[in-house]
């Protein structure tokens, strides 16, 4: 008896720009949940916080705006997009720090991802492209494009 024949599907091939940004991404991501996991242990299990978790949860449920919140837990909302290097010994600060680093590993990504577009696949116009969208990225997260806040 012969062994049946299984379909052989062909799946197309991942570029390695692809390969290269879906790596980056996941180790990054995984990174970023690592450290937000520590910060989130250390404002339940500490003292250690800016904003007691059980306010700020709350106040969440309650359907406070971002302001709100901020002025009603601290006095004010703070300054600049990257407050928490202030306070990263707090279980907050360290939180806010792995969901910054999870924000910000598509820049490294996208970057290496054109790189390769632009050396090894030869394709400029998706390369330009890349680089576009990880300069609009960076100049949001650096603050020079303002983001809307509630």
């Amino acid at each position: 008896m012969s062994e049946p024949h299984h379909n052989q599907e062909k799946h197309p091939e991942i570029p390695l720009s692809g390969v290269v940004y879906g790596d980056i991404i996941y180790w990054g991501t995984l990174l970023s949940a690592l450290i937000v996991l520590a910060g989130q242990v250390m404002s339940f299990i500490t003292r250690a916080n800016h904003i007691s978790p059980s306010v700020i949860l709350s106040r969440i449920w309650e359907g406070d705006k971002v302001g709100a919140i901020w002025e009603g837990t601290v006095g004010t909302q703070p300054a600049g997009e990257h407050w928490y290097f202030d306070v990263l010994h707090t279980g907050d600060g360290l939180t806010q720090l792995g969901i910054s680093v999870g924000v910000f590993v598509v820049i490294p990504a996208i970057l290496a991802s054109a790189w390769i577009m632009f050396t090894r696949e030869k394709r400029p116009l998706f390369g330009t492209l890349a680089t576009v969208a990880a300069l609009i990225t960076l100049a949001s997260f650096i603050g020079m494009l303002e983001m809307p806040a509630g």
